[in-house]
């Protein structure tokens, strides 16, 4: 069931950031962030499952936290910190007369 939730939400997050790009930008951003976002998901879901492999058996802990659930925790944690400053918008600096 966590990993239906951790999924899910990163749908919802690749379609927020199609719309986000899609209204500030134009359609070819929104399509090449959306892709570097599934990118990252990918490997980012391959490497996080390596990682907890060494900690985590793969039967898991419980029929509840199994080895996926830890994975996809990981590697939700590490991108809400990356998303944070990647996609952080910069504030212009003001001028000082």
């Amino acid at each position: 069931m966590i990993e239906v939730v951790l999924f899910y939400a990163h749908a919802v997050f690749f379609v927020y950031i199609f719309a986000r790009n899609y209204v500030e930008q134009n359609k070819v951003s929104a399509f090449l962030s959306t892709i570097f976002v599934i990118i990252i998901f990918t490997v980012g879901w391959t490497f996080s499952a390596f990682v907890i492999g060494f900690f985590i058996p793969d039967e898991g802990l419980t029929r509840v936290l199994t080895k996926a659930a830890f994975s996809l925790g990981l590697l939700t944690l590490l991108e809400v910190i990356f998303y944070r400053f990647y996609f952080a918008k910069s504030k212009p600096r003001e001028q000082v007369a």
